[in-house]
């Protein structure tokens, strides 16, 4: 008996080595001989997906009563880092529960790239947030990132007038005094 806990033991031992090993080689067929994705700049496409959203609060997060704002217009825009000229651009529209799912096309590695809000369909929520007006997004595979879909940070508006269930919401998550 001991002798077949023993075999079992250095079967399990070989397997748990030769198993990653096997997996590790299957990979590499996908990558380039210096273990790169292989991919031409030209050729790259990253999918950025994201949420818009109406904050009642007016704190520039959202809250539990904060809803999807459906069809708000954004745009997807990388710069030179150096100035501020524009380099490439997208627009999408967030779909009737507020995410958006953009395609951006080539390696921006160089560039600076956010997606933002341009316009609220709402008009109970027409306030573009100072905060969460973008949010930047990489759109490259040479920075570690693995994949070519990028999430980006909620982005949103503003109500004018601050919800009266702010306070208790707010209490709740420990802020006071707003």
């Amino acid at each position: 008996m001991a002798n077949y806990a023993a075999v079992l033991a250095l079967f399990t031992i070989i397997l748990s080595i030769a198993g990653p090993v096997s997996c590790r080689a299957g990979n590499t067929t996908a990558s380039s001989p210096a273990g790169t994705p292989a991919s031409s700049s030209a050729g790259e496409a990253f999918v950025v997906q994201g949420k818009v959203y109406c904050d009642p609060c007016r704190i520039q997060f959202p809250t539990k009563i904060s809803y999807p704002i459906p069809f708000a217009k954004i745009v997807l825009a990388c710069r030179e880092r150096e100035g501020s000229a524009e380099s490439y651009t997208v627009q999408g529209t967030s779909d009737q529960n507020g995410m958006y799912s953009v395609t951006a096309t080539g390696d921006h590695e160089e560039e600076i790239c956010d997606v933002h809000v341009t316009e609220s369909p709402d008009s109970k929520c027409p306030e573009i947030m100072d905060d969460e007006r973008s949010a930047r997004v990489s759109l490259t595979d040479k920075n570690g990132v693995r994949g070519n879909t990028r999430m980006a940070n909620p982005i949103g508006f503003m109500v004018k007038e601050v919800d009266p269930r702010c306070k208790e919401i707010l209490a709740e998550i420990g802020i006071i005094g707003l």
